[in-house]
Protein backbone atom coordinates (compact mmCIF):
# COMPACT_ATOMS: atom_id res chain seq x y z
CA UNK A 1 0.00 0.00 0.00
CA UNK A 2 1.17 3.47 -0.66
CA UNK A 3 0.25 6.56 1.49
CA UNK A 4 0.11 9.99 -0.29
CA UNK A 5 1.77 12.00 2.63
CA UNK A 6 2.76 15.46 4.14
CA UNK A 7 4.88 15.28 7.51
CA UNK A 8 2.91 18.53 8.81
CA UNK A 9 -0.80 17.04 8.02
CA UNK A 10 -3.01 16.43 11.00
CA UNK A 11 -5.19 13.94 8.55
CA UNK A 12 -2.07 12.35 7.29
CA UNK A 13 -1.10 12.15 11.09
CA UNK A 14 -4.07 10.42 12.26
CA UNK A 15 -3.80 7.57 9.30
CA UNK A 16 -0.36 7.15 10.53
CA UNK A 17 -1.71 7.38 14.28
CA UNK A 18 -4.39 4.66 13.31
CA UNK A 19 -1.97 2.27 11.06
CA UNK A 20 0.74 2.29 14.44
CA UNK A 21 -1.77 1.76 16.70
CA UNK A 22 -2.85 -1.75 14.23
CA UNK A 23 0.62 -3.22 13.42
CA UNK A 24 0.61 -1.85 9.65
CA UNK A 25 2.78 0.64 8.86
CA UNK A 26 5.86 -2.14 7.96
CA UNK A 27 2.99 -2.56 4.99
CA UNK A 28 2.72 1.15 4.06
CA UNK A 29 4.86 2.72 1.61
CA UNK A 30 5.19 6.59 2.29
CA UNK A 31 4.91 8.71 -0.88
CA UNK A 32 5.48 12.68 -0.44
CA UNK A 33 2.84 15.14 -2.35
CA UNK A 34 3.84 17.56 -4.57
CA UNK A 35 4.14 21.15 -3.26
CA UNK A 36 5.04 22.62 -6.94
CA UNK A 37 1.71 24.77 -6.63
CA UNK A 38 -0.29 24.06 -3.59
CA UNK A 39 -3.73 25.90 -5.06
CA UNK A 40 -3.74 23.53 -7.83
CA UNK A 41 -3.66 20.61 -5.49
CA UNK A 42 -0.87 18.23 -3.92
CA UNK A 43 -2.07 14.81 -4.41
CA UNK A 44 -2.88 13.75 -7.92
CA UNK A 45 -4.49 10.46 -6.79
CA UNK A 46 -7.00 12.20 -5.03
CA UNK A 47 -9.76 14.39 -7.90
CA UNK A 48 -9.85 16.84 -4.51
CA UNK A 49 -6.00 17.35 -4.86
CA UNK A 50 -5.37 16.53 -1.36
CA UNK A 51 -3.73 14.48 1.05
CA UNK A 52 -4.19 11.69 2.29
CA UNK A 53 -4.38 9.17 0.04
CA UNK A 54 -3.91 5.01 0.07
CA UNK A 55 -3.47 3.16 -3.18
CA UNK A 56 -3.83 -0.50 -2.34
CA UNK A 57 -2.35 -3.41 -4.44
CA UNK A 58 -4.88 -3.73 -6.73
CA UNK A 59 -4.28 -0.18 -7.89
CA UNK A 60 -7.69 1.32 -6.32
CA UNK A 61 -7.76 4.45 -4.48
CA UNK A 62 -8.84 5.24 -0.55
CA UNK A 63 -9.79 8.59 0.56
CA UNK A 64 -10.28 10.54 2.83
CA UNK A 65 -8.67 10.09 6.42
CA UNK A 66 -11.83 8.71 7.60
CA UNK A 67 -12.48 5.52 4.97
CA UNK A 68 -8.68 4.62 4.88
CA UNK A 69 -8.73 4.72 9.09
CA UNK A 70 -11.52 2.47 8.70
CA UNK A 71 -10.26 0.25 5.94
CA UNK A 72 -6.49 0.13 7.85
CA UNK A 73 -9.02 -0.89 10.87
CA UNK A 74 -10.66 -3.88 8.71
CA UNK A 75 -7.49 -4.87 8.05
CA UNK A 76 -5.17 -4.55 11.01
CA UNK A 77 -4.18 -6.60 14.17
CA UNK A 78 -5.59 -5.65 17.75
CA UNK A 79 -8.23 -4.32 19.16
CA UNK A 80 -10.88 -2.25 16.96
CA UNK A 81 -10.41 1.41 16.89
CA UNK A 82 -13.90 1.33 15.51
CA UNK A 83 -16.53 0.09 17.95
CA UNK A 84 -19.54 -2.23 16.49
CA UNK A 85 -23.01 -1.24 16.24
CA UNK A 86 -24.85 0.29 19.32
CA UNK A 87 -24.41 3.07 21.05
CA UNK A 88 -20.69 2.94 21.84
CA UNK A 89 -20.25 3.72 17.89
CA UNK A 90 -22.28 6.34 17.66
CA UNK A 91 -20.72 8.19 20.52
CA UNK A 92 -16.61 7.65 19.08
CA UNK A 93 -17.91 8.34 15.53
CA UNK A 94 -19.32 11.64 16.63
CA UNK A 95 -15.99 12.11 19.05
CA UNK A 96 -13.96 11.86 15.96
CA UNK A 97 -16.29 14.44 13.70
CA UNK A 98 -16.05 16.83 16.31
CA UNK A 99 -12.52 16.54 16.49
CA UNK A 100 -12.16 16.37 12.74
CA UNK A 101 -14.32 19.48 12.30
CA UNK A 102 -11.97 21.22 14.71
CA UNK A 103 -8.96 20.60 13.05
CA UNK A 104 -10.40 21.46 9.91
CA UNK A 105 -11.33 24.59 11.10
CA UNK A 106 -7.93 25.22 12.40
CA UNK A 107 -6.23 24.14 8.67
CA UNK A 108 -9.25 26.87 7.06
CA UNK A 109 -7.68 29.19 9.47
CA UNK A 110 -3.90 28.32 8.57
CA UNK A 111 -4.52 28.18 4.78
CA UNK A 112 -6.10 31.97 5.15
CA UNK A 113 -3.20 33.32 6.72
CA UNK A 114 -1.02 32.28 3.73
CA UNK A 115 -3.70 33.15 0.90
CA UNK A 116 -2.48 36.47 -1.55
CA UNK A 117 -3.01 40.00 0.15
CA UNK A 118 -6.66 41.06 -0.18
CA UNK A 119 -8.13 37.07 -0.57
CA UNK A 120 -8.58 36.42 3.20
CA UNK A 121 -11.20 37.16 5.39
CA UNK A 122 -11.14 37.88 8.98
CA UNK A 123 -15.06 37.57 9.61
CA UNK A 124 -14.42 34.07 8.53
CA UNK A 125 -11.54 33.22 10.62
CA UNK A 126 -12.99 34.31 13.59
CA UNK A 127 -15.97 32.36 13.11
CA UNK A 128 -13.49 29.33 12.43
CA UNK A 129 -11.58 30.40 15.96
CA UNK A 130 -15.14 30.52 17.67
CA UNK A 131 -15.98 26.86 16.18
CA UNK A 132 -12.52 25.43 17.23
CA UNK A 133 -12.93 27.27 21.27
CA UNK A 134 -16.88 25.80 21.17
CA UNK A 135 -14.76 22.13 20.48
CA UNK A 136 -12.18 22.59 23.00
CA UNK A 137 -14.77 23.48 25.67
CA UNK A 138 -16.96 20.36 24.91
CA UNK A 139 -13.80 18.66 25.22
CA UNK A 140 -13.68 19.45 28.22
CA UNK A 141 -16.36 18.81 29.63
CA UNK A 142 -16.02 14.72 27.96
CA UNK A 143 -12.62 14.62 28.79
CA UNK A 144 -12.75 12.63 31.79
CA UNK A 145 -14.86 10.02 29.50
CA UNK A 146 -12.44 9.43 27.11
CA UNK A 147 -9.86 7.82 29.94
CA UNK A 148 -7.48 5.47 28.64
CA UNK A 149 -9.70 4.75 25.49
CA UNK A 150 -7.72 4.09 22.36
CA UNK A 151 -10.66 4.59 19.06
CA UNK A 152 -10.88 6.49 16.11
CA UNK A 153 -12.12 9.33 18.19
CA UNK A 154 -9.91 9.76 20.81
CA UNK A 155 -7.24 9.76 17.87
CA UNK A 156 -8.78 12.38 16.31
CA UNK A 157 -8.89 14.84 19.18
CA UNK A 158 -5.30 14.08 20.13
CA UNK A 159 -4.28 14.68 16.39
CA UNK A 160 -6.88 17.95 16.56
CA UNK A 161 -4.43 19.20 20.00
CA UNK A 162 -1.64 18.71 18.84
CA UNK A 163 -2.43 20.78 15.19
CA UNK A 164 -3.69 23.35 17.29
CA UNK A 165 -0.61 23.51 19.54
CA UNK A 166 1.76 23.43 16.12
CA UNK A 167 -0.24 25.95 14.47
CA UNK A 168 -2.14 27.71 17.33
CA UNK A 169 0.08 27.51 19.84
CA UNK A 170 -0.09 30.82 20.78
CA UNK A 171 -3.61 30.91 21.77
CA UNK A 172 -3.07 28.60 25.11
CA UNK A 173 -6.13 26.07 24.79
CA UNK A 174 -4.65 24.62 28.44
CA UNK A 175 -5.73 27.90 29.99
CA UNK A 176 -9.26 27.17 31.70
CA UNK A 177 -9.34 23.62 30.43
CA UNK A 178 -7.40 20.93 33.28
CA UNK A 179 -9.44 17.67 32.41
CA UNK A 180 -8.26 18.05 28.94
CA UNK A 181 -4.57 19.07 29.47
CA UNK A 182 -4.27 16.26 31.94
CA UNK A 183 -6.15 13.80 29.37
CA UNK A 184 -3.41 14.79 26.54
CA UNK A 185 -0.67 14.50 28.26
CA UNK A 186 -0.96 10.85 28.61
CA UNK A 187 -2.17 10.24 25.39
CA UNK A 188 0.49 12.44 23.22
CA UNK A 189 3.09 10.00 25.24
CA UNK A 190 1.68 7.12 23.58
CA UNK A 191 4.74 5.72 21.23
CA UNK A 192 2.14 6.25 17.81
CA UNK A 193 1.53 9.99 18.88
CA UNK A 194 4.95 11.20 19.63
CA UNK A 195 6.31 9.22 16.81
CA UNK A 196 3.79 11.25 14.61
CA UNK A 197 4.38 14.54 15.98
CA UNK A 198 4.77 17.49 13.54
CA UNK A 199 8.31 18.83 13.57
Amino acid sequence: MKLCYNALSPFVRKVRVTAMELNLMDKIEIVDSDHSDMFKGINPANPLGKVPSLTLENGDVLFDSFVICEYLDSIGSGPSLFPAAGPERWQVLTLHEMANGMTDAAYQRRMDSIMPAGEGSPSWCNRLKLSMENCLDEMERQAESYGDKVNIGTIAVGCALGYHDFRFGDEQWRNGRPTLTKWYERFAARTSMAQTAPA
